[in-house]
């Protein structure tokens, strides 16, 4: 009985002096709409080369099943393509869970999977409370608040305190200047297509920034192991632990693994989306500020007032739906796949979007529109909404970020309605997560306040349907 040839993948026709970074560099532009045309032209899965399928991208569930449900042939690499020397603090930053695989990988979540269950999160319940007070206690009704600063420095001084125990002001801004800094560029085009130590390359500017960072991390890792910490802070819970064997993570490993835990872009972009669609809906945004504040009573939530936020979490889920943080995510396959009905070969690099999947009609009714009650009646599997990863290499802190993003606008929204600054043009940039390009500044109202939706422009009119 003949065997018949895997199928050749869709995809477009080759241009001759078109090569993959001349297209990576339109793809890194916009991932977002990138992705959304070459699924609409394609569909679930196609590739750059269908005769050569070294760059595939995958959409629908079933594939997104096949790479999560098969860790050891589609790897994770992060900034492979980047070149990293591997004697760099610019490599062993990056060299955490997010890069390792295999028995490593394993070996990892293990140590740090209990410094972020579900359980173990409410002790920073506390911390994230209190710091979100302090902040917001400087902000008063009518000021223009530029959003992203503004929470970033909330969470950053959130990860500062959970992370590594610290309240030292001075060491705050050196660490969050550094790591502002680094995110600028790394998510510099140029950084991936000329990874070249040359001056005044955005390259060699992350080169040094990780050096410095480095510096500052061993600093408070020698401190841990030295007074022998026993507090509730992350890094001292990942200095103490043991694997079953009594091996403990080394100085380096710590390096990778205090860096991934402490860089929380994420929070602070989905933060900063679900201000704006509450803009938007102002009718939900009532909905919201009233639950929060007959739940919470004018204070922080506690512990049980956190589970008692159902439209809070809706919106939330809402918010990652339409807005993933990371909506460009990255797998090599480590030798020949089966891919459907398609074979890839080894090095294979394949990209997989969220935010596509997130749209996909079949899954989601209307899916352009902002709608938290749909998660009253609708169930995706857990390939059909993956705003944290699946699989062995789901983000680690989940718990945490729901923890701390709930607890951030239970605590803003009892005190101010944010209302967009009439004319502002929010348009969707890639840096490192998906944010608004150019901050979102918004004015303070106060609570209780009745606002209409400010009139918005800008390219986020194609990610969601607006009033």
């Amino acid at each position: 009985m003949a065997v018949s040839a895997p199928a050749q993948l869709p995809g477009p026709a080759q241009i001759p002096l078109v090569g993959w970074r001349t297209r990576g560099l339109r793809m890194l532009g916009d991932p977002a709409e990138y992705f959304m045309r070459q699924y609409a032209r394609y569909g679930q899965a196609s590739a750059w080369d269908p005769h050569r399928p070294r760059h595939v991208f995958a959409f629908g569930p079933e594939y997104l099943k096949k790479i999560f449900a098969e860790p050891d042939v589609f790897i994770a690499d992060s900034f492979r393509e980047v070149r990293i020397p591997e004697q760099s603090s610019f490599y062993r930053l990056t060299n955490g869970l997010l890069r390792r695989n295999g028995d490593p990988h394993r070996t990892h979540r293990r140590l740090m999977q209990p410094s972020f269950s579900a359980r173990r999160v409410l002790v920073h319940r506390e911390t994230v409370a209190d710091v979100t007070e302090r902040c917001l206690s400087r902000w008063r009704a009518g000021d223009v608040v530029p959003m992203h600063d503004a929470l970033a420095r909330i969470i950053m001084l959130t990860a500062m305190r959970t992370v590594f125990d610290i309240d030292a002001p001075a060491r705050i801004d050196r660490l969050q200047g550094l790591i502002s800094r680094l995110l600028r560029v790394a998510a510099s085009p140029l950084t991936l297509l000329a990874p070249y130590d040359l001056p005044a390359s955005p390259f060699r500017t992350a080169l040094r920034t990780c050096e410095e960072i480095e510096a500052l991390l061993l600093e408070m890792i020698r401190e841990r192991r030295a007074g022998g910490s026993t507090g509730n802070d992350v890094l001292t819970s990942l200095v103490h632990a043991e694997d079953e064997d009594g091996s403990r993570l080394s100085e380096a490993e710590l390096v990778g693994e205090a860096y991934t835990a402490f860089c929380h872009d994420s929070s602070t972009a989905t933060l900063m989306w679900t201000l704006l669609l509450l803009d938007q809906h102002p009718r939900l945004m009532n909905d919201v500020a009233d639950e929060v504040s007959a739940v919470c009573g004018g204070g922080p939530p506690d512990d049980d007032q956190l589970g008692r936020l159902p439209l809070l979490d809706a919106v939330l889920k809402e918010t990652l739906r339409l807005l993933p943080p990371a909506p460009m995510l990255i797998r090599y396959t480590a030798r020949p796949a089966a891919f459907g009905r398609y074979q890839l070969p080894t090095g294979a690099m394949v990209f997989f979007s969220s935010y596509v999947t997130h749209r996909l009609e079949e899954t989601y009714h209307d899916p352009l529109r902002f709608d938290p009650a749909r998660w009253e009646r609708e169930s995706p599997s857990t390939y059909e909404y993956l705003p944290f990863g699946a699989g062995a290499h789901n983000c680690v802190g989940r718990h945490f970020a729901m923890l701390e993003m709930k607890t951030v606008l239970a605590v803003l929204l009892q005190k101010f309605r944010p209302v967009l600054v009439p004319g502002t043009r929010v348009n969707r940039s890639m840096r490192v997560s998906l944010v608004p390009s150019d901050g979102l500044p918004m004015r303070l109202l106060p609570r209780g306040t009745t606002a209409p939706p400010t009139p918005l422009r800008g390219n986020i009119r194609d990610s969601v349907r607006l009033p």
